[in-house]
């Protein structure tokens, strides 16, 4: 095999090797599913265009800004939104990022 036929073949195996590409979505959420007021579980999001996404919630990063599950509970009672980060994983999206969406009017 050439040279350049293995650094392609690594670079493929790299990026496969990555997971699901990271995806963002903004909306209000409308839904959430809770075992208890801070162990959320899922989540429905309504987005400008009216989609209604359903996310489950997945180990969040907590840094700059963003906020924990338990906190979508106060962003649906008064109708903020929500910027979500999310990938793709069996058939379902899984958060791992949430924050305000300050640039979206209710």
């Amino acid at each position: 095999m050439s040279p350049i036929r293995s650094l392609l073949l690594l670079i493929a195996i790299a990026l496969a090797a990555c997971g699901p590409a990271p995806q963002t979505v903004a909306g209000f959420v409308i839904d959430v599913k809770s075992t208890s007021l801070t162990e959320i579980q899922s989540f429905t999001l309504r987005t400008q265009d009216g989609q209604e996404l359903v996310f489950r919630v997945g180990p969040l990063e907590l840094d700059g800004g963003a906020f924990p599950a338990g906190h979508l509970r106060e962003h649906m009672a008064l109708s903020q939104p929500v910027a979500v980060a999310y990938r793709e994983e069996s058939g379902e999206r899984v958060a791992y990022r949430l924050v305000d969406a300050t640039w979206l009017q209710p």
